[in-house]
């Protein structure tokens, strides 16, 4: 039990790692500031929700700009 709860929380923190690398990088400010440390607990332990979002959010944009 114990690994699988290790595994979760590694999987969100790499995830955390790269989606706060991405938001820096790419977008505009205000929004390119560095995360707060409630920002990166929430996208660790939420990481799911976090990934789903962003998937779709990307999939959806991505689409609707091939259609243009």
């Amino acid at each position: 039990m114990i690994t699988i709860i290790l595994y979760y929380l590694l999987i969100g923190t790499l995830w955390a790692i790269w989606l706060e690398y991405y938001t820096i990088r790419n977008l505009d400010a205000p929004y390119n500031q560095p995360w707060s440390g409630l920002e990166r607990v929430f996208h660790i332990t939420c990481w799911p929700y976090s990934f789903g979002l962003f998937a779709f959010t990307f999939i959806k944009d991505f689409f609707d700009n091939f259609r243009e």
